[in-house]
């Protein structure tokens, strides 16, 4: 049997506690009813505080634990949630940080979801390691925790000691995981067909948004995004760009590079797939007309960018995500 502690956190979100405490909790039932040989649950689960007393989560809701982390010998498995908001006061929480490298010392395997794993790299846990977290959020966290090895398109990254999920709604597919993983492959498999869920998903790209930076004071460069989303299906080359703009070329790329943090082509690719991925959301348009209207020319290309770029074929996406599916 696992002990499990979900560590309630100001600003969590109380569905990455109570959600998966209760998947956890229904696999253990499941498991002493139809895959142990004896009655032993599989999860023994508890909620934690720092000081013990109840915290509000992002929504208002309040979270009563049972016991404090200082009163918590320490479990198999903590359980960080997702947070919204100020997250940065528990990320850089001192105390709790300590506590989990303490509980990590002593065995403890830790488990974090999406901004919740900003305090375990935080706490230094992470240092050298591989990570993901929610793909929102990948360019903050690459910026604070350069040492750790960001793999932003996976949903979970397994090191053993150390369990990461990314999006919000990733704390589903980690509790699967951890039935599969500490309990049985059939009993996640049972589990996710009775919960009506889809079994662990393995990339975060078919949800990702396009990156867009219009945060920079370039206003050349500024000029060039704007033209460019204007012109997607103009055969755009750097001379052309840079000649915009009145820049040279190397100066251009530079500049842009900088700004952006894309060079031009994968800007271009970028805004391209992005309307792509519109367009098979929104409309029944064949994929050959929305190639035209994206600037891609080579149906060969389009689909191998297309997929390099959301992990799936556009009739995929299409069928996943489309308002007419």
């Amino acid at each position: 049997m696992k002990t499990v502690s979900f560590l309630a956190l100001p600003n969590c979100m109380e569905s990455s506690i109570s959600a998966p405490y209760e998947i956890l909790s229904l696999a253990s039932r499941q498991w002493r009813e139809h895959f142990a040989t004896t009655e032993t649950d599989l999860f023994k689960l508890s909620i934690v505080t720092k000081d013990g007393n109840p915290v509000s989560s992002f929504s208002g809701m309040n979270i009563s634990p049972n016991t404090e982390i200082a009163d918590s010998p320490p479990p198999d498995i903590i359980f960080i949630p997702v947070l919204f908001g100020d997250r940065e006061t528990a990320a850089a929480d001192h105390e709790l940080c300590s506590w989990l490298r303490a509980c990590h010392a002593q065995g403890t395997i830790i488990c974090a979801v999406c901004a919740g794993v900003f305090m375990v790299a935080q706490s230094g846990l992470l240092n050298g390691r591989s990570a993901t977290t929610h793909w929102n959020l990948a360019a903050e966290f690459s910026n604070r925790y350069p040492q750790v090895v960001l793999k932003k398109e996976r949903m979970i990254i397994d090191e053993g000691d150390i369990i990461t999920a990314g999006g919000v709604t990733a704390f589903i597919d980690l509790a699967l995981y951890m039935v599969g993983r500490f309990g049985s492959p059939e009993l996640a498999t049972t589990l996710s067909k009775r919960l009506l869920i889809d079994p662990a998903r393995q990339l975060q790209t078919p949800y990702f948004g396009a990156h867009v930076n219009t945060t920079h004071q370039d206003e050349k460069i500024l000029k060039v995004q704007r033209w460019m989303a204007e012109n997607l299906t103009e055969c755009l080359s750097i001379a052309l760009l840079a000649g915009e703009v009145g820049l040279g070329e190397r100066t251009f790329s530079r500049r842009f590079k900088k700004a952006t943090g894309d060079t031009p082509l994968e800007y271009l690719q970028s805004l391209r797939i992005a309307k792509a991925r519109n367009l098979l959301e929104t409309t029944s348009k064949p994929v050959e007309a929305i190639l035209a209207t994206t600037g891609y020319t080579d149906m060969s290309s389009f689909r191998k960018l297309f997929k390099r770029s959301t992990g799936m074929s556009p009739a995929a996406y299409r069928k996943k995500f489309g308002i007419n599916r």
